[in-house]
């Protein structure tokens, strides 16, 4: 898969996770996902929720895929039992 990653220094964008904490959120980025871990997530532990956040930060300086990010930002919001459904972004 010859796709552009995070060390191109090109934004890859995600599908966009439509998660319902209050209201609707949609997350497009792994900076908007690790914004909405760190600041408004209802749980601040689990392994989960460790690995998304260091991933989602990781994206940012190049060692983390955005793919691998929003794979763990998915099994967080599993973890959280957040209600969420995915859109490919056209």
């Amino acid at each position: 898969m010859g796709g552009l990653s995070a060390s191109d220094g090109a934004c890859v964008l995600w599908k966009n996770v439509v998660i319902q904490l209050r209201k609707s959120i949609t997350v497009r980025s792994a900076k908007q996902a690790f914004d909405l871990l760190s600041a408004r997530w209802p749980v601040s532990d689990g392994k989960a929720y460790i690995a998304a956040l260091e991933a989602c930060e990781g994206v940012d300086d190049g060692h983390v895929s955005d793919e691998s990010a929003l794979e763990l930002f998915l099994l967080a919001l599993k973890e959280a039992e957040i209600p969420y459904s995915t859109e490919i972004e056209r």
